[in-house]
């Protein structure tokens, strides 16, 4: 017969149409590399959740749910591993890949799930935070906050406890001295140190052997390296920035994650650090909401990214997004099959075994307070030069112009006005000058970023003469302007720096003739003058905004200022800047009533010159709600604090505070706003069954 021979012949063909069949049920054609495994160079897996609803439940408080994944090397991409939807939260991915530790926030349960087959079991009640493999014994510990607790207001609980993967019923307790948050736990390689939030906003590293743990900043969204080197990093309130820190070394750096493709600048979150020091992952871009934090707004533009750092960490080589959809997707996390062999480019080289001391002072904004001139931190801080400060104990304060005013943030509110600084102007400047040195931060949040909001930020100006110094808004820019003698010698822009309603930090520092710029700690630009400027800054006033012509500044917000004759180390600005950007997430958002309505009973409108040593009041008037527009109200009359004198001015809205006057306007509760307490509030009517509001616009 010839069949045989005939079949050896055409081999090749057969084995065409096999190979065909075989990777062609896959997806995947014969020699292509899936792209992430392509970045990675190994077997990568990644796990997520994925809200199946409006995509706003950004912490996983609800119950709809899938459990997400996505295979280098299964051809699938991202896919369902569950077919449940239901309250899942934080999936981790176990040491050898294999399998997925997620837990339910409403039930305070855990499960263990197979990443291939989508078999799951129940491992016991509580919440995992990470999962770790002794290297000594490879026994797998699940990590997990335990009980049935209530979360506290930081979304955090205690004790800390742990089981081994296969036994789950033989808990042991690990750490119960303070809360922990749920979303930011993990350990070393050695599991001799653990980074996370005790609580949010307080980072830090855990020390297993001393059971002590040590603060390194502010923020959220903590990470801890992935080897031993123990390295930490907390995420900026700004929701754009890694800040860093070696704990051995005492090293801080920042690392910016929200400008890979499609983000475009927004903000990013649920950062999360893979098994593989050079590999993290985010969530992102979050564009829906108002106001500077739309975290909380999610939304279905939130994808899943993986990003490869540089060996130093200080930046962010490539970028890959692996979900391509139309809904949420939260809690992302990576496992690489070669990420237990990868060490920071330092780790081995170190051989100090104990973390470098850090005392009060260290975390305190700002760490270099001995070399300060002036210092403004908010309206409530104690905002003063020490004894021991070369210009002597000073008490330093800020003065609202017009319509000026501290908002609940505490911080200086321009109001297109601005506010006069008191301060020791003339042997601060003096002493600038015989430095030869010069250095100003501040955090600024802008109101609106059109190209008509123009206008000055901080000034420093001698009297009947130019501004010495000055930085001002433009749009999205920030330019500043340096004179000498009256004389006008730079002027530098910083272009689309800033952001509707999103914080800024800046530091500028001039010594001798060079200029820097540091953006969030980074340095943005450097420049050399044509001849050193600060010899001729003799004398001065310090401004902040329009205070000489209200009405034609700009409207945003200026705290933590600070001004230097000497120029700090990069290392403490960006410590500093470390410092006031993490604590922009310890802000909590609050309820805004909208309403339209009737003025129905006024109280009295004082005139200025009867407030005594006050120089601003507000008057509490009742108003009748026709439509509420926006809020949870459920009263039909509403007390309203409004403004009715500022900087011992009659404001003109006053002669509208008249019965049966139509509103429509937009406020808080008063108590929410600790920057009223002590202002002078008049009231002529009393109704204990009503909550005070104050208002905060007009619609």
């Amino acid at each position: 017969m010839k069949i045989v021979p005939y079949i050896f012949r055409n081999a090749h063909i057969y084995i065409f149409f096999f190979l065909l069949f075989s990777f062609g049920c896959n997806n995947t054609a014969v020699g292509d590399i899936d792209p992430l495994e392509q970045m990675t160079n190994s077997h990568t897996r990644v796990v997520w959740i994925q809200e199946q609803s409006n995509g706003a439940d950004t912490f996983a408080f609800g119950q709809k749910f899938k459990l997400m994944g996505y295979d280098s090397r299964d051809g699938k991409k991202e896919r369902y591993l569950l077919p449940e939807t239901e309250n899942f939260y934080k999936p981790i991915l176990t040491p050898d890949g294999k399998k997925v530790v997620v837990s339910s926030r409403s039930r305070h349960e855990i499960y263990l799930v197979d990443f291939e087959k989508g078999k799951r079991k129940t491992l016991g009640k509580g919440v995992a935070v990470d999962v770790w493999q002794d290297p000594a014994s490879k026994k797998v510990w699940v990590y997990a906050l335990s009980g049935d607790g209530p979360e506290n207001q930081y979304l955090s609980t205690r004790p800390l406890i742990r089981f081994p993967l296969k036994k789950p019923k033989k808990r042991e307790p690990v750490w119960s001295k303070t809360h922990l948050s749920w979303s930011n736990f993990n350990l070393s390689r050695d599991g001799k140190f653990a980074g996370g939030l005790f609580p949010w906003p307080d980072a830090g590293i855990l020390i297993f052997e001393k059971n002590i743990w040590k603060k390194y900043g502010k923020g959220c969204w903590t990470a801890l390296s992935p080897d031993n080197s123990a390295i930490l990093w907390v995420f900026d309130g700004l929701h754009r920035n890694l800040n860093f820190v070696n704990p051995f070394t005492a090293q801080f750096w920042t690392t910016n994650i929200n400008s890979a493709p499609g983000i475009k600048g927004f903000e990013v979150y649920h950062p999360r650090w893979s098994n593989h020091v050079r590999y993290m992952t985010m969530t992102g871009p979050y564009v829906e909401g108002e106001g500077g934090n739309k975290i909380t707004g999610g939304g279905g533009k939130v994808e899943i990214y993986v990003g490869k750092f540089s060996a130093d960490l200080k930046s962010v080589e490539k970028w890959f997004q692996v979900s391509h959809n139309d809904k949420a997707d939260f809690y992302p996390d990576v496992w690489l099959a070669n990420g237990d062999k990868s060490t920071f480019q330092s780790a081995e080289a170190s051989k100090k075994t104990t973390l470098a001391p850090q005392s009060d002072q260290d975390v305190e904004w700002p760490v270099n307070k001995e070399q300060l001139v002036f210092i403004w931190q908010d309206v409530l801080a104690e905002n003063q030069l020490a004894d021991n400060n070369p210009l002597g104990f000073n008490q330093l304060k800020v003065a609202p112009v017009q319509r000026a005013r501290f908002n609940r943030f505490l911080e200086m509110d321009l109001q297109q006005a601005g506010f006069v600084a008191s301060w020791p102007a003339k042997p601060a400047l003096q002493a600038i000058a015989k430095k030869d040195t010069f250095g100003v931060e501040f955090l600024y949040t802008p109101a609106a970023t059109l190209p008509k909001n123009r206008g000055p930020l901080i000034r420093l100006t001698a009297p009947k003469s130019n501004d010495f110094f000055r930085i001002f808004q433009q749009g999205k820019d920030i330019t500043l302007e340096i004179s000498a003698a009256k004389n006008k010698m730079a002027q530098y822009t910083l272009t689309d720096v800033l952001q509707q309603h999103r914080p800024v930090q800046l530091f500028v520092s001039i010594h001798k003739k060079q200029l820097k710029v540091y953006v969030n700690g980074q340095l943005a630009r450097s420049e050399s003058l044509e001849k050193p400027p600060l010899a001729t800054w003799q004398s001065g006033d310090l401004i902040f905004g329009q205070a000489e012509k209200p009405g034609s500044g700009v409207n945003g917000a200026l705290s933590h200022v600070a001004l230097y004759d000497t120029v700090p180390t990069k290392q403490i600005i960006s410590r500093n800047s470390h410092l006031v950007t993490g604590a922009l997430e310890a802000r909590p958002d609050i309820e805004t009533l909208e309403f339209k309505g009737k003025l129905t009973e006024p109280s009295s409108v004082p005139a200025p010159d009867s407030l005594g040593a006050y120089r601003r009041a507000l008057v509490v008037n009742r108003y009748q709600i026709t439509d509420q527009l926006q809020g949870n109200y459920k009263e039909k009359e509403i007390l309203v604090a409004q403004w009715a004198v500022l900087d011992r001015t009659l404001l003109p809205e006053t002669k509208d505070f008249t019965t049966g006057n139509s509103v429509t306007m937009k406020v808080e509760k008063f108590d929410q706003h600790p920057e009223l307490e002590g202002e002078r509030l008049m009231m002529d009517m009393f109704d204990p069954d009503l909550d005070l509001y104050y208002q905060v616009g007009a619609l």
